[in-house]
């Protein structure tokens, strides 16, 4: 932000900079042999980019993308099944995202009419392919190389030549350095890191698998929660983390708020206050990996000729791996969504008509989310079938059993 900021230094030293650094990092993080995987992964769609016209260049880059991922998936699989380490797999999701971005941007850009395109679309396209520095640049930027979160091409331009300190006029305006929100967000992880290292003196997932752990029935759902609670934090610590040092990098800018105060929220991933008392599985969602969600909306939801939510299902799945508890994890997701969509349509008008009702109602519901959360999210870090199902009979699959049936059996209905 100081050092090299675009004021003393020239574009292309920041964009070198950014480059040379995330390599680097990358090689000391994951080694030779996992960063030629995912220089190959960059290479290769760089070259679709000048290889295949505009107007067909998305899809075969996010086709060719994910099943380069996918393939890279099967291989570990096949040789480290279940070994939770440090390699490619981490940031082939991240690039995934970033060259699928260039290409979509590249497509809005020179092969569709810019009347067809949305008001989000026509900001992010790119009217001209981008060199390789400014490739290499988006693709290893060290500040988003390994963890995310997940930004824009265009986003990623605007902070390396720091137009983002203009206004709409070319006028210099005063973005003054984001030292609250850097300290604010290292106060926030540092109370996630105590959560975190609290209760895992105690309890670890671990140990709530071991079948002979679980035995008295008031223990069992209250470890089994305050575990979920432990693996959530730990991705609220990492995602929030992340967050900071963008911020703290200069990266993050997202205009001003009513009272005229700058906003640093542009690649916040998480909100836990949003998550931990959303009073609805949906509205916590939204909320969690949230520059994900955006993507996944920008490249599959706002596209797909047919059935956008299925589709975007099944990329979220694809892009998440191959492990058989995502897919529990996803299966349940969607079943959640579509009955809580119904229970809000249906049932929650009956208990609009006092005060006290639709307080109950939306406590009873704020404990359905948590518990949701807990039943869906921890999936993440079991990955194997069998302790997935170990972990759901813990809750006696009550939530995937009554989300099934509400979403089978209520009706639709109408608004009340």
């Amino acid at each position: 932000y100081h050092v090299l900021s675009p004021k003393y230094v020239s574009l292309s030293t920041r964009h070198a900079f950014s480059a040379i650094t995330g390599l680097f990092l990358g090689y000391v993080c994951l080694g030779g042999w996992s960063m030629l995987v995912v220089l190959g992964m960059i290479g290769s769609n760089y070259l679709l980019l000048w290889l295949l016209p505009p107007t067909v260049v998305h899809r075969y880059t996010l086709v060719w993308a994910m099943a380069y991922m996918t393939a890279g998936n099967i291989y570990r699989l096949m040789y480290y099944y279940g070994v939770n380490s440090l390699d490619y797999s981490g940031p082939l999701m991240i690039h995934v995202t970033k060259v699928t971005y260039v290409a979509f941007a590249l497509h809005d850009g020179l092969g569709r009419k810019q009347s067809d395109l949305s008001s989000d679309q026509r900001q992010q396209r790119l009217l001209v392919r981008p060199s390789p520095l400014q490739y290499l640049s988006y693709a290893f930027n060290f500040h988003t190389f390994l963890a995310g979160p997940i930004c824009t091409f265009k986003e990623h331009l605007v902070f390396m030549d720091g137009s983002y300190q203009m206004d709409p006029n070319s006028k210099p305006r005063n973005v003054p350095y984001p030292i609250y929100s850097i300290i604010s967000k290292l106060v926030s992880a540092l109370l996630c890191l105590a959560v975190f290292t609290i209760l895992g003196r105690f309890m670890s997932l671990d140990h709530v698998l071991d079948p002979k752990y679980m035995t008295s029935f008031p223990s069992m759902p209250i470890t089994v929660l305050l575990v979920g609670m432990l693996v959530r934090f730990r991705y609220y610590l990492i995602w929030i983390l992340a967050d900071s040092i963008n911020n703290a990098a200069g990266m993050g800018f997202n205009g001003y708020d009513k009272d005229g105060s700058p906003k640093w929220d542009l690649l916040t991933n998480i909100k836990v206050f949003e998550i931990e008392l959303a009073e609805n599985f949906r509205a916590g969602l939204n909320t969690y990996n949230s520059t994900c969600g955006l993507w996944l909306r920008r490249v599959c939801f706002d596209r797909a000729p047919f059935s956008p939510a299925a589709a975007t299902l099944l990329l979220s799945a694809l892009w998440h791996g191959l492990y058989p508890a995502y897919y529990c994890m996803f299966i349940f997701g969607s079943l959640t969504i579509v009955a809580g969509r119904k229970l809000r349509k249906t049932v929650r008008p009956y208990f609009m008509s006092s005060r006290v009702l639709k307080l109950a109602y939306d406590a009873l519901s704020w404990a359905m989310a948590r518990i949701s959360f807990d039943f869906m999210l921890t999936l993440k870090d079991i990955l194997h079938f069998r302790p997935a199902l170990l972990y759901w009979s813990f809750f006696y699959y009550i939530p995937l059993i009554a989300s099934f049936v509400v979403a089978v059996v209520l009706p639709v209905g109408k608004s009340r």
